[in-house]
């Protein structure tokens, strides 16, 4: 696309030059800032109502227009407190935890403490959501606080933008609508295709360790429902009855250590999406404490609460000394019985998962700990090398999967950076857009 003919400096340092007939103007002189607010939490009558009543929780579900929350308030619970209802067209910005997500109201609405929304007069709605979803780097540089930052009014109001006028301002919201929903269209299309082989992951993952690798084997009912049929030859087994020792609970003590020369301490924060431990999440204890708490190759660690309950890292081919804390607990199989690989290759099964919802289902809160996990039934096969050709198998198949996935999230993040500039160039007129038909 062509440039401008003539720029001039927009005094805004991350934008640069802009087309010379364009003006630089603080978001307070194009838009009204309007304040969220909470009603009484504790005040039945002011919930369940009918007012869409936006909080930043609810910015993750939408990707452009947000028309609707996942908390209503009544008319009562609305006049109670310092919301105000803002029009259709308003663009609704968070404020804390985190900045500079955007979306525009597609319906009447109004916000929580955690947004303010900018009701424009004299710049388009669109043309104002565009610049604004480029620009979070900028405004989290005006949060304050020590607690969590939080962008103030003020701070927002004076934020500066370039402007065209109203009908460019037009025609470039036209050109982004048209070129974003392109990119968009082809990002979900990438990001289904990552599910798709997630899914196949698991279904290699399920099949391997609860039907083998012989698919003509003679099968029998395992007697569990969340089971099913397994091979004759392989046998039901509690997970206490596998292990070498009692299962056992971490450490209970502040992570507030970091010294590298004492041994790691190991928190369910600390694991990765990819099964290895973060190194952005380094804490230690010293040897006097951690002693009691070591871990070996191939022990397998079990989440026992909160949101990560029932999930598992097997900790291996780790260079250092470790421990792990209380939230954890550990299970150190017996190799006589059971690798420790097909241990944790089970507990990443859809038979696993099954077995932990039967037991939340049971209960009202999410929560297991070792007297549930010690009864834990899995399918062993009787033979040792059978278990690690699954194993071997599952390495090799899961790790080419991984590949795929690695290589379309790298697609995936191209593209996303491809909508950045072309929304970049397009608002800070690096490029001239005609009237978008």
């Amino acid at each position: 696309m062509s440039r401008y003919e003539t720029y001039k400096p927009s005094c805004i340092d991350w934008i640069g030059n802009v087309p010379e007939h364009w003006e630089t103007v603080r978001i307070k002189n194009v838009a009204s800032i309007v304040n969220g607010s909470t009603p009484s939490s504790s005040v039945e009558e002011y919930w369940d109502g009918d007012i869409i009543w936006a909080t930043p929780g609810d910015f993750n579900k939408y990707e452009k227009i947000i028309d609707d929350s996942e908390s209503k308030i009544t008319e009562a619970g609305y006049k109670s407190c310092g919301t105000s209802l803002v029009p259709v067209g308003s663009v609704v910005i968070t404020t804390r935890a985190p900045i500079g997500n955007v979306l525009i109201a597609g319906k009447e609405l109004c916000t929580n403490q955690g947004c303010k929304t900018l009701v424009p007069n004299r710049i388009e709605s669109r043309f104002l959501y565009y610049i604004i979803s480029i620009s979070s780097i900028e405004l989290n540089v005006l949060g304050q606080g020590t607690t969590f930052l939080e962008l103030s009014k003020e701070s927002l109001g004076t934020f500066k933008l370039p402007l065209p006028d109203f009908d460019e301002q037009l025609a470039i919201a036209n050109y982004l609508d048209h070129q974003t929903q392109k990119i968009d269209c082809l990002i979900a299309n990438k990001k289904a295709q990552a599910e798709k082989l997630k899914e196949l992951r698991q279904i290699e993952i399920n099949n391997a360790v609860t039907k083998g690798l012989n698919p003509n084997a003679e099968m029998k009912d395992s007697g569990i429902e969340w089971l099913g049929k397994i091979p004759k030859h392989w046998e039901v087994k509690r997970l206490k009855n596998i292990l070498i020792e009692k299962m056992m609970y971490g450490a209970n003590e502040i992570a507030d250590d970091d010294n590298e020369n004492n041994p790691r301490y190991i928190r369910i924060t600390d694991f990765g999406s990819n099964g290895e431990l973060r190194d952005d999440t380094f804490k230690s204890l010293p040897m006097e404490v951690a002693k009691d708490y070591l871990l070996r190759e191939g022990d397998i660690l079990f989440a026992r609460s909160g949101a990560t309950v029932g999930k598992t890292f097997q900790f291996k081919n780790y260079s250092g000394i470790a421990c792990f804390a209380g939230y954890l607990i550990k299970a150190r199989a017996n190799n006589q019985i059971i690798t420790s690989d097909f241990l944790f290759y089970f507990t990443q099964s859809n038979a696993y998962e099954n077995w932990k919802n039967s037991i939340f289902s049971k209960a009202t809160i999410e929560n297991i700990g070792a007297d549930k996990y010690q009864l834990l039934k899995l399918c062993v096969p009787n033979s040792i090398e059978e278990q690690n050709e699954i194993t071997e198998y599952l390495i090799k198949r899961t790790t080419a999967i991984d590949q795929l996935i690695k290589n379309i999230e790298a697609q995936i993040e191209k593209l996303q950076e491809l909508r950045k500039i072309k929304i970049y160039e397009a608002v800070t007129g690096k490029i001239k857009v005609n009237r978008y038909e």
